[in-house]
């Protein structure tokens, strides 16, 4: 019997090729996308999970309470987590991580080495992170006192040869040196990575420290509250001690202790509900199709029926045929994974593995099967409801069958307007953001990341100098678009006790900062040239420029030559002010800013081009740096523009447009399809009206207008109804940024227009297709 059934439906499927052929692809693609996305979203969600007793880890953070919330602290002072140890018997292990990037080079070869990320740790760090050992065993890096090399990252250093006994090297005479003592597979879902591990003494490194519960024990509100505490009990400060599982490091983290690695559960939110729209699109789509080919099989209905099938049995062959199609475009789409899987890897900026494991395959059942019943369950229980005397007389529930399809059509314009509506504002927003006026130049800057160099002010007038194509450079700590130093505890001549807890932003820099990013100064001198630092500093050195808002936050129409304390005991003159730029992403609203000489603390060199002979002058700089840096000689010089780093800030925003436009244009295309697939059976149902129309006198025109009314008409309420709400949504979206786009009026009309627009094309062009046939052969073939 069931051979029987399945013989049928294949017939079934084969006879309307045309159909079959429709609905395969819109479910292959829908379900290709939610493959895509399934396999992101579960490597999003598997961050740390791969540290056996992971539950147990915890991130120690630094929290500190000012006059606008919250603030956290990744990088904690030395020792706190072996002080925490020591007092907490709940914890096993404790350990730390200092990581800085260096130029390694093998032991006995010279060249420029390679860039690696050195990780320096405790032997605890061993017990809490368990790598997968390709070579070597923890037990063997603890007693040679060796290192740990990523297995990505012997392959670089050594090639093929074997990684264990080899020493790599920083600095030419070996100012540190890493004997390798274990290979390790770095997992990709962790942010607690490392190319060389090395073990070193906790007291004298900070960074981020790790917390390792016991079994069995928990956080519990009176633990919690001592660990909270634990701070003010070992100094004097009013901050305090967080523990963040490190399983919520990757999309729950403070955003003053996140980068663009980490991930965004908005991100997560936008593209599920993407790409659930995408297969609601595809599974509407095939109801529609299969209510509008149910005319073609009530007579087949009927005579079942009258030869003795009763419903169950009818509601299984057309179950069938419906899971045979779905069988047929689950297996397409998982081929489409396979191919478009290394693309949409690279585009969501990770290496997520491809694998179709026991949870997927059971996904991937569990899904056919859903949509075998949305997609196929409507036709199935709807057409095996009619009796056989009511089909054989002709008769039909038409009128509920026209408004089902007519809803259907209205779901997928809605869904496609809303979705394009929002795609385009998103588009906006994101190039209002890379257009905006900051008051920062950003053009044409080269950053090279040079570390502490005193001898930096002599280069940067040698290239000035030398080469016609730099403009002006300058020594900073950070650019002034994206600075993240910030602290509180500032005060100043005649200031409230309350401004004590408000927190503002600082960036070190030299006299050409000004100058090279185009800050204007509205009122003093910017920082002055020849400054002294380090022993023969004066009051001169300490010398601040402030923004407007810190102006604003003073209350004083000249701040010139009065007093700023801040940072536990510093404190300086007020030179000069320069007018408000956006030294923070654009969510963020301009907050007060100090600008201050510190040639220690100011690790980047950002040279400003004329833009002219791009590869010559980046040649000339890096040339010209490693002459005057001879220690650096047979170091990579690490460089990048100004352009790439404010690319790199909006990263998570250019990727959800990027899908998000992906998806729109998919979700559009789905709905045409199906409006084809409808149109194109209304009109072969409905041959032998347009022949007789055409007889007598009808023009084209005339029988487009006949199709075209009722499908213009939903789509016209649809848009009345998508308009609004998408409005809404983009609007409450936007209150994000501190900078946004306008919503413009114009865009919200425009679109739902072009959609009813193509709409009408599609509909002419079959109609006149149609309408071109001789009117006697298309009443013949009735």
């Amino acid at each position: 019997m069931f051979v029987h059934y399945l013989k049928t439906a294949w017939r079934n499927i084969l006879k309307d090729k045309g159909y079959s052929t429709v609905n395969i692809i819109g479910l292959s693609i829908a379900i290709a996308c939610c493959f895509l996305l399934l396999f992101w979203i579960r490597f999003e969600l598997s961050y740390e999970k791969c540290y056996p007793g992971s539950e147990r880890i915890y991130r120690i953070m630094e929290e500190e309470n000012r006059t606008d919330g919250l603030h956290y602290k990744a990088t904690v002072r030395p020792a706190i987590d072996t002080q925490l140890k020591n007092t907490f018997p709940q914890i096993e292990y404790s350990t730390f991580t200092s990581w800085e990037e260096l130029p390694l080079t093998i032991e006995g070869r010279e060249g420029d080495g390679i860039m690696a990320k050195v990780l320096s740790t405790n032997e605890e760090f061993l017990r809490m992170f368990a790598y997968e050992y390709v070579e070597g065993s923890p037990e063997s890096v603890v007693e040679s006192h060796g290192s740990i090399i990523s297995e990505e990252a012997a392959r670089k250093f050594f090639g093929n040869e074997q990684a264990i006994g080899k020493t790599l090297q920083f600095g030419k005479k070996g100012d540190f040196n890493y004997t390798i003592s274990a290979v390790v597979k770095m997992p990709e879902n962790s942010h607690v990575t490392f190319d060389v591990l090395t073990l070193r003494d906790e007291k004298f490194y900070g960074g981020v420290h790790y917390i390792k519960l016991k079994r069995g024990a928990k956080i519990t509100p009176d633990f919690e509250k001592q660990i909270k505490n634990f701070l003010s009990t070992t100094r004097e400060t009013k901050n305090t001690l967080k523990l963040q599982p490190i399983r919520d490091m990757h999309l729950h983290s403070p955003k003053e202790v996140t980068d663009h690695s980490f991930g965004s559960p908005a991100q997560i939110y936008f593209f599920s509900v993407a790409v659930l729209l995408i297969l609601l699109i595809a599974v509407i789509n095939y109801i529609n199709t299969s209510v509008a080919r149910s005319l073609n099989r009530m007579k087949e209905v009927g005579v079942r029926k009258v030869f003795g099938s009763d419903r169950k049995q009818l509601v299984a062959r057309f179950l069938l045929e419906s899971f045979i199609l779905s069988f047929i475009a689950l297996l397409i789409s998982l081929i489409l994974v396979e191919l478009l899987f290394p693309s949409f890897s690279e585009i969501m900026g990770t290496r997520i593995a491809l694998k179709f494991d026991f949870g997927t395959i059971l996904i991937a059942i569990l899904t056919c099967l859903a949509v075998t019943v949305l997609s196929g369950g409507y036709a199935a229980f709807y057409l095996s409801s009619f009796s056989p005397m009511l089909i054989m007389k002709g008769g039909s529930k038409t009128g509920s069958k026209n408004g089902l399809r007519k809803a259907l059509v209205g779901v997928q314009f809605f869904l496609s307007v809303s979705v394009l509506i929002c795609t385009v504002f998103i588009y906006k927003q994101i190039n209002a953001v890379f257009n905006a006026e900051t008051g920062v130049d950003r053009k044409n800057i080269i950053v090279l990341e040079t570390s502490l160099w005193y001898g930096a002010e002599d280069f940067i007038q040698v290239i000035k100098k030398e080469n016609p194509n730099v403009v002006d450079a300058s020594i900073a700590l950070s650019a002034p678009y994206n600075s993240s130093y910030n602290h509180s505890g500032i005060s100043w001549t005649g200031s409230k006790e309350g401004t004590k807890e408000m927190p503002f932003t600082q960036i070190f820099c030299d006299h050409n900062y000004a100058n090279t990013f185009g800050l204007q100064v509205i009122q003093g001198q910017f920082i002055p040239p020849g400054l002294k630092w380090w022993g023969d500093w004066d009051e001169s050195s300490f010398g601040l420029v402030i923004n407007e808002s810190f102006k604003k936050l003073m209350g004083v129409d000249n701040p010139i030559g009065l007093t700023v304390y801040y940072g536990g005991g510093y404190k300086g003159k007020i030179i000069g002010v320069v007018k408000d730029f956006n030294f923070k992403p654009l969510r963020e609203p301009i907050s007060p800013l100090i600008l201050s000489f510190n040639p220690e603390a100011s690790f980047n060199v950002y040279v400003k081009t004329t833009g002219r002979d791009k590869k010559a002058t980046l040649d000339y700089i890096l040339a010209k740096y490693k002459e005057m840096k001879p220690d650096y000689v047979d170091q990579p010089v690490i460089y990048h523009t100004v352009e790439d780093e404010y690319r790199e800030m909006y990263e998570v925003e250019l990727r959800t447009a990027g899908v998000l436009s992906a998806f729109s244009v998919i979700s559009f295309l789905l709905v045409l399809m199906g409006i084809v697939s409808i149109l194109s059976f209304m009109i072969e149902k409905r041959t032998k009206e347009i022949a007789v129309r055409r007889i007598n006198g009808a023009k084209i025109r005339h029988i487009v207008r006949l199709f075209s009314r009722d499908i213009l008409k939903v789509a016209a309420v649809v848009s009345a109804i998508s308009i609004p709400l998408c409005y809404l949504v983009l609007n409450k979206w936007l209150q994000g940024y501190v900078y946004r786009t306008s919503l413009t009026g114009w865009i919200f009309i425009a679109i739902p227009l072009l959609i009813m627009l193509i709409t009408l094309l599609v509909i002419c062009i079959q109609v006149f297709l149609t309408a071109q046939k001789n009117p006697v052969a298309s009443l013949r073939a009735e």
